[in-house]
């Protein structure tokens, strides 16, 4: 596998937010991850989307980056605190907890990926960061014998998703859409190899539509699709609830696409407001 495609393998298994005000939202033009620089700011941003339906119910998809800011992690932390219950990603066990700061030799392969990556690029991990303690949790995700069960009936692996991210890599380098070997030597030779390093990751991260589109296939996927139909059982289940008039889903940004367009069409809600929350400060 070549670099540009490894890239793109640990950006999806990444795959985010920033700061502003909650600002209306055209549904046509919808997206959920940006880069932005101009005179004031300087950022990968990630959205937090709010969907209404005509009870008055609401459903805020926040999008999750697993390595970003410390200042990032604290902003959500404190919004979740008012969400009546936030439903979030992790493929483990329905009653297991999520450990903060594992020793090495206890991590997985792709979190030992992404541990890498916090430190080449001078961030925070998102698992050590977030309190997923808070009793508003909820886990809202596939259980390990679920997921493999699922990969299994669809004939996937690792082996066969690298091999398609590996193509959808040569697609966007073909069309002029992905980092070239001469950025990234370019930004590793630099005086601030972190900070180059990360300009040119935030810029590849908010590309990732057509490569997820690639990754899914006409019939979807266990990493995107399949998962995405467990937490909105769990979703529905939630909004049964009475007490539950407010709710969260935290979840990584590629998923969100294909989550707004549940709740459009299977929830009848509207996406109605967006909010920008700085993940990665590029600021010098």
């Amino acid at each position: 596998m070549n670099k540009k495609s490894l890239i793109t393998f640990i950006l999806i298994s990444f795959c985010a937010i920033a700061t502003s005000n909650e600002l209306p939202v055209n549904p046509d033009n919808l997206v959920f991850g940006r880069y932005v620089e101009n005179d004031s700011q300087h950022a990968l941003q990630m959205p937090i989307v709010r969907y209404q339906d005509q009870q008055g119910r609401s459903v805020d998809l926040v999008a999750a980056v697993h390595v970003g800011d410390a200042a990032y992690y604290a902003t959500l932390n404190e919004k979740f605190k008012n969400y009546d219950a936030v439903l979030f990603e992790a493929v483990m066990p329905e009653n297991a907890r999520i450990q903060k700061n594992t020793k090495m030799s206890e991590q997985g392969p792709i979190t030992m990926l992404q541990h890498g990556m916090k430190n080449v690029l001078d961030l925070t991990y998102q698992m050590d960061q977030v309190d997923y303690s808070a009793k508003n949790f909820v886990h809202a995700d596939m259980t390990p014998q679920e997921m493999s069960k699922s990969m299994a009936d669809k004939g996937e692996s690792i082996i066969t998703m690298m091999i398609k991210l590996w193509r959808a890599g040569v697609v966007q380098q073909l069309k002029g859409g992905s980092m070239s070997n001469t950025e990234m030597m370019m930004a590793l030779m630099s005086g601030d190899a972190s900070h180059q390093l990360k300009i040119l990751m935030a810029k590849e991260m908010i590309n990732m539509d057509e490569t997820l589109g690639m990754l899914e296939g006409s019939e979807g996927s266990t990493l995107i699709t399949e998962r995405n139909k467990k937490a909105f059982k769990v979703l529905r289940r939630e909004m049964l609830s009475t007490k539950n008039k407010r709710l969260a889903v935290f979840y990584g940004a590629g998923h969100l696409k294909d989550m707004s367009q549940r709740l459009i069409n299977d929830f009848e809600m509207k996406p109605v407001s967006i909010e920008w929350i700085d993940a990665w400060d590029l600021k010098k």
